[in-house]
């Protein structure tokens, strides 16, 4: 199956550790970090098909491996980084990232290339086993910071323990990410290609694209202000449109009515973060 729903928004951020610890203060079980071959380092909040990832530079001797298309993801995420912190870019959840590659060449779409990549595991039985996963990259040159990737976890078993997609503050799943743009013409033609729907408006007015999870809100500055209580750093959108914010189901909001509701983007990695329930349509 080639549909393509919000897997992955990779949060990059300066500090690793230092983040790991704030999305935990959240109520979110992350996993021990780890590193891609391409030398930054990862840590992941575990979904039923969704991710939230946490992604710095580890080791910058790899950073130019895994070339594709003149694309190089840890250089990506490098040059991200020099700027500020926030979504560098968002994984798209696939079952057969080949049939992907077609549709969005249908649509207008061209793949900039593909990642294949694993790495080696233990599994809590002690038995080995090898993580595979495709990446196949469709880089924006206009809009550089929504560019995505459909992403095929070909072992999602080894994946999705159950253990660790039991978050203490019930969260599972992205209900919601919102871009904030000065203008919306651009970002709602390029989503509605990738998604093959066409654009609708909420209850409240917003812009949305719908996908098979979640969906996208599209906002100016003013909009995203009024919804998130929270301000956009200056130059926040020197290089066009962006993720700004995440809206996280969780399936009792009194089990998150303590916890500090992230709207200083300064404080969790370059992004607002709210809680919302399982139920509700936003």
């Amino acid at each position: 199956m080639a549909f393509l729903g919000i897997d992955h928004p990779l949060i990059a951020v300066r500090d690793l550790d230092k983040a790991i610890e704030t999305f935990r203060s959240l109520g979110f079980f992350i996993a021990p970090p780890g590193q891609h071959p391409w030398g930054t380092s990862t840590a992941l909040a575990l979904f039923r098909h969704q991710i939230l990832e946490i992604v710095s530079i580890g080791d910058a001797s790899l950073m130019d491996g895994y070339e594709t298309g003149g694309f190089r993801f840890g250089r990506h995420i490098e040059g991200f980084l020099e700027k500020s912190e926030g979504v560098a870019l968002t994984a798209l959840f696939t079952e057969d990232a080949e049939e992907a590659e077609v549709q969005l060449a249908a649509r207008g779409i061209s793949c900039t290339g593909t990642i294949d990549f694993g790495r080696d595991i233990v599994c809590g039985d002690g038995k080995p086993d090898r993580t595979k996963t495709t990446l196949k990259v469709f880089r924006n040159d206009a809009m550089p910071r929504l560019s995505v990737f459909a992403c095929q976890q070909h072992r999602r078993d080894l994946l999705e323990f159950p253990d660790r997609m039991a978050h203490p503050n019930g969260a599972h799943g992205f209900a919601a990410a919102t871009i904030v743009a000065k203008g919306k013409a651009s970002v709602l033609d390029w989503l509605t290609r990738i998604h093959d729907v066409s654009a609708t408006t909420d209850a409240e007015g917003f812009d949305r694209v719908e996908t098979i999870n979640g969906h996208w809100r599209i906002v100016t500055p003013q909009q995203f202000r009024s919804i998130y209580g929270a301000d956009l750093p200056d130059g926040f959108l020197a290089e066009g449109p962006r993720i700004a914010a995440l809206d996280v189901r969780v399936r009792d909001l009194a089990a998150v009515s303590g916890l500090p509701i992230a709207t200083e983007i300064s404080k969790i990695g370059g992004i607002a973060m709210r809680f919302v329930p399982s139920g509700k349509q936003i």
